[in-house]
Formats: C-alpha cells, sequence, structure tokens
C-alpha cells in the first residue's frame, strides 16, 4: 500500500547526506499532475546538450522498474541498479527502516547520481510533493523546483479539491530555490501558487502575478513560432510542457557553474549563450527528447509476432499513449482530433481503441472523453506491476461496459487479461483503420514489452 511521508526515505538517505551537504548535483525537483515526465525529459536533453552529465529519475516505469533512471542519457545498467537496490534493502531491513518500494527506488536514484558523478539530477515526483519521498531533497540540494499542469489526482491521498492537491504539490517549494510554474495552470492553482511563494524566499527570479520564476525573454520565447519547431506539429499540451521546461532550464543554468567539458577550454560561455546555443538546436533537441519518452504520443509498428494471420504481411502502426487521468485523456483525444479524425474521408473517421484502466481512475470522464460515438474498442486488464503490488487493473469486462454506453461500435472484452491476444483482437477489428492503445501506463508498459523483448512480462 502506498504510505506517504519522509521519516523512512530520511533514514534510508541518511549516510549519504551526512557525506554530502549539499549533495554533489543539483536536483531539478518537478511536481505535477501531468506533463512532469515530458518536461524532465525536455530538461535533461538540454542540459546534456550543454556537456553536463544528468541523471533522470521518473515514474512509474514502463517496461523493468529501473528504466524509470536514466544517467547521461541512457537507463541504468541492471546489474549496476540492481547492486545498489540490494545494498539499500539490506540497510532498510537491518535498521528496521521497512521503506517502501518506491523510497527504495528514489534512495537508488540519489545514491547513482552521485556515485556516477551527475552535475544535475532532474527527479520527478512520485504521488503529490510534500510527503512524496523526492522532497526528502534539502533546499540547498535543489537548484529549481517546477510545477507542471495540476488536476484531480489521487483525491483518496491528496484532498478532494484542486486547491487541495495544488497545496500538496506545492509542497516542493523551499527557501531560497527558484520556482517555475506551468502557467496554462487553472487559476485555483496559481492562486494557491502565490500563497505558497508569500512564505517561500524563491531565490533571485523575476516573479509575477502568475507565480512564474524566470521568465524566458520575448525574443527567446518567439522560437516556438518559428517555422522549424511548427513543423514538428506539437500538442499544445506539448507546446505548454517545452515552454515549462525552457524556463526551468533557464533557470537551472543561471544557478550552476559551467560543466567540466567547458571548464576545461579555453573559453567559458554566460549563461545566456548556453541557452541561446539550446534556442538555435531547438528543433534537434525536441525530436532526441520525444525519442526518449515513452508511451505518450508514441507512434510504432507492431511486430509480426503479435499480429493476427491475417495481417502478418501488412506494417499496422499504432498509436500508444497512457492518457490515465481526465487531463492527459484530454490532451489525446485533442491530438486525435486534430491529426487523425479529420485527417480521414469521410470526416470523424472512428477510432479503434485498445483499453485497459488502473482501479480507482475516473473512468467514465475518462471514457466520455476518449469515446466518439461509432468507435470500437478491445477492453483487457493489465498484469502486476513489479514493485507495486497495491496497483489493480479494473476487470476488461468492467471498462466494456462503460465504453458500451459511448458507442454503437463493436466493443470485444477479453476474458483473460491476455495482452497478446487483445493486441490481435483489436487489430483485427481495426481493419487497416487507425488504433489507438490507451487507458493506463501500465497497459502501455505491458505493450512495449512485448514489441521489445517479444516474451511475457517477468511478474517476479
Amino acid at each position: 500500500m502506498i504510505n506517504l511521508g519522509l521519516s523512512r526515505i530520511s533514514s534510508l538517505l541518511r549516510p549519504l547526506f551526512n557525506v554530502h551537504d549539499p549533495l554533489p548535483w543539483r536536483a531539478i525537483h518537478i511536481a505535477g499532475t501531468n506533463g512532469k515526465g515530458s518536461i524532465a525529459s525536455y530538461i535533461s536533453t538540454f542540459l546534456a546538450h550543454q556537456g553536463y552529465k544528468v541523471g533522470r529519475f521518473t515514474s512509474p516505469h514502463l517496461i523493468n522498474r529501473w528504466d524509470c533512471i536514466w544517467l547521461n542519457s541512457r537507463v541504468v545498467d541492471k546489474d549496476v541498479f540492481l547492486a545498489v537496490e540490494n545494498e539499500l534493502r539490506n540497510r532498510s531491513t537491518e535498521e528496521g527502516i521497512q521503506a517502501s518500494e518506491f523510497e527504495i527506488l528514489t534512495a537508488v536514484a540519489f545514491e547513482l547520481f552521485t556515485r556516477h558523478g551527475m552535475d544535475f539530477g532532474v527527479v520527478e515526483c512520485g504521488l503529490g510533493g510534500r510527503l512524496d519521498a523526492t522532497n526528502a531533497l534539502r533546499p540547498q540540494d535543489v537548484a529549481v523546483s517546477v510545477l507542471a499542469k495540476v488536476g484531480l489526482d489521487h483525491t483518496e491521498f491528496l484532498g478532494s479539491t484542486l486547491r487541495d492537491i495544488a497545496g500538496e504539490k506545492c509542497g516542493i517549494f523551499k527557501n531560497g530555490v527558484p520556482v517555475v510554474v506551468d502557467e496554462s495552470n487553472e487559476q485555483v492553482i496559481k492562486d494557491v501558487v502565490q500563497e505558497k511563494l508569500a512564505v517561500v524566499n524563491a531565490g533571485n527570479g523575476q516573479g509575477n502575478a502568475d507565480g512564474l520564476w524566470f521568465r524566458l525573454t520575448p525574443n527567446q520565447a518567439k522560437v516556438l513560432e518559428s517555422n522549424s519547431i511548427r513543423d514538428l506539429e506539437l500538442a499544445d499540451h506539448q507546446k505548454e510542457n517545452l515552454f515549462t521546461a525552457l524556463t526551468a532550464y533557464y533557470a537551472a543554468e543561471q544557478r550552476q557553474q559551467p560543466p567540466q567539458s567547458e571548464l576545461q577550454a579555453t573559453s567559458i560561455q554566460t549563461p545566456e549563450q548556453r541557452i541561446e546555443s539550446t534556442i538555435q538546436n531547438l528543433s534537434g533537441l525536441i525530436r532526441a527528447s520525444h525519442a526518449s519518452i515513452r508511451g505518450r504520443l508514441e507512434w510504432l509498428s507492431l511486430p509480426a509476432h503479435l499480429l493476427p494471420n491475417s495481417h502478418q504481411d501488412q506494417n499496422v502502426r499504432v498509436l500508444i499513449d497512457g492518457a490515465h487521468n481526465p487531463q492527459s485523456a484530454s490532451a489525446l483525444a485533442s491530438y486525435i482530433d486534430k491529426t487523425i479524425r479529420s485527417s480521414y474521408s469521410p470526416p470523424e473517421q472512428h477510432i479503434t481503441w485498445l483499453l485497459a484502466m488502473k482501479r480507482g481512475k475516473e473512468i467514465t470522464t475518462i471514457l466520455k472523453t476518449l469515446i466518439h460515438e461509432g468507435d470500437s474498442a478491445v477492453t483487457s486488464s493489465f498484469g502486476p506491476v513489479d514493485g507495486m503490488p497495491w496497483v489493480e487493473s479494473l476487470d476488461a469486462a468492467e471498462v466494456a461496459e462503460q465504453v458500451r454506453r459511448l458507442t454503437s461500435g463493436t466493443v470485444d472484452a477479453t476474458s483473460r487479461g491476455d495482452i497478446t491476444d487483445a493486441i490481435r483482437r483489436a487489430v483485427t477489428l481495426a481493419d487497416g483503420g487507425p488504433l489507438c492503445i490507451a487507458g493506463s501506463l501500465y497497459l502501455v508498459g505491458d505493450v512495449l514489452r512485448l514489441v521489445e523483448e517479444g516474451l511475457p512480462k517477468p511478474w517476479n
């Protein structure tokens, strides 16, 4: 079960914190409901472009539990991860800490960033902010705090209103640490931000009424309207994430010494020169960042072993997206409306969906956002999640019952929760038309594992 609090993670990290005060790497700490992973990827890519050694910690993992930790643009090596994980598990047991799986994972990330000499650690909150394990970071450890888009999220833990949830997520703000806020947040979120900023001396940023610090200059912001960026056809929420990430990156550059690679050179760039270099290379950096973000508006071709016999000779492309809450479902629906439904003849092209959803999610709201009259669907359930035994999939029949209320199209509930079988049924049902796999990042993880490894999910 989920048990929020900082006492266990603080005990687990005490040896690291005692040796390093502050940590030898600076954290960029990100809270929010949607966009955290994308913002983390953008910031990591921008910093790496400038020669910094960058670690990245996001959640949840998709294929294996260590794929949420990146060192210098690569997923940490399995054996390296397991060695540190075993060390921390043993410490937790021997000292009676009883750390949770996520707390151990967080401590592993912090240890790896330290041992591998990272300059920055881009750290995404797991749940909430104030009591999330990642918030064991001290003010002296953090370069920038970032608040992404906030919505109703984990209401059983964070509160039933946007104000309550925003208060928990703004709990990562720290004295002396600049804050960057996604400007597209609702006004109630911005009001909470202002209240929190009033009691936190957030560094030397240039604040404004929206609570956004370290705003990009007009010339820097204009690059988002350039032809090279427009050609990328970014969805609206991707543009919002990009702007937030660029602003946070700029704030980090203002507070950091140049990377070692630059210190060894004959000339040292100013922060302004480094961010201008990033701006000039922005379209390529965006592409590189998107390549490292799995399961968010990702198109992929299904391998032959996942296709029904009737489609073995076809190139079957599918869109996969977690779309696990109302906001992310709205972003996916907007993307599909603009790029798929309107691009086919006749207009309002029907979509075939492969859906699975986590128990406890706002299933009705999510499905009403995604499903149009005439759409078809195959429903399934994802398997147990490694390291998160409390996560439970809705039964495929429960999801199917809700979908049938929204469409007269064919709705097929798989009985065994077999993802391979569900994919084959969905491909057959789509019969060459657009196919989207959505509703849960855990479903996306199951699909990616089958696509990349061709193996059943390793439950143990």
